[in-house]
């Protein structure tokens, strides 16, 4: 999952989402680093990626892309299924999510001092734009394969990717369907017991 994706499983809690949104900037053990909440969002972050990778559903979303993009189908099945929850927004939550983008990214950014300086620059493009509220266009899906085939450091062909994922977004659709209410309910358990 994504960001959005990430945001909105944290829930309002400051820790969990600043430690939600931080899950993709720190590496490694943790050994007090942050604080116990930040700390508590970066393990959910983790605990959000390692449930969603080893998802049936999704291992099958890998597998509705062509071999030359297998290798990459976690990269772009994360962006797809972020852009399907922006369109289905409403599905899942009650505040409208241009209204939801600003006030979490402005909770996010109160806590700056918190943010790595990778993260904060991340996050203040993300607060100028509202990014978060316009996830459910398909540009959105094109700029991000596009930024992030500049992003890795050795050739790959996610450039190219934006066509064959915008096919395969009704099936992407269909697994999103069944594979996030499960993903919430994982999250809310999690939290529970953590």
């Amino acid at each position: 999952m994504n960001y959005l994706a990430h945001f909105a499983l944290a829930g309002p809690e400051a820790g969990l989402l600043v430690g939600g949104f931080l899950g993709d900037y720190i590496k490694g053990r943790l050994e007090n680093r942050f604080s116990p909440e930040i700390e508590r969002g970066i393990r959910l972050h983790r605990a959000i990626d390692q449930y969603t990778d080893s998802h049936p559903v999704v291992k099958n979303s890998y597998k509705r892309f062509d071999p030359r993009f297998r290798r990459y189908a976690g990269i772009i099945t994360d962006i797809a299924f972020d852009h399907l929850l922006a369109q289905n927004w409403p599905r899942y939550y009650n505040e409208p999510l241009e209204s939801y983008s600003a006030s979490t990214l402005e909770k996010l950014l109160a806590h700056k001092d918190m943010l790595t300086d990778a993260a904060f620059q991340s996050a203040s493009r993300m607060q100028e734009h509202n990014s978060l509220a316009h996830y459910g266009q398909l540009e959105f899906l094109e700029r991000s394969l596009t930024y992030l085939s500049g992003r890795l450091t050795h050739e790959n062909p996610l450039i190219e990717a934006y066509p064959h994922c915008e096919e395969q977004l009704p099936g992407l659709q269909e697994d999103l369907s069944v594979f996030y209410p499960e993903l919430m309910e994982f999250c809310d358990e999690w939290k529970q017991l953590h």
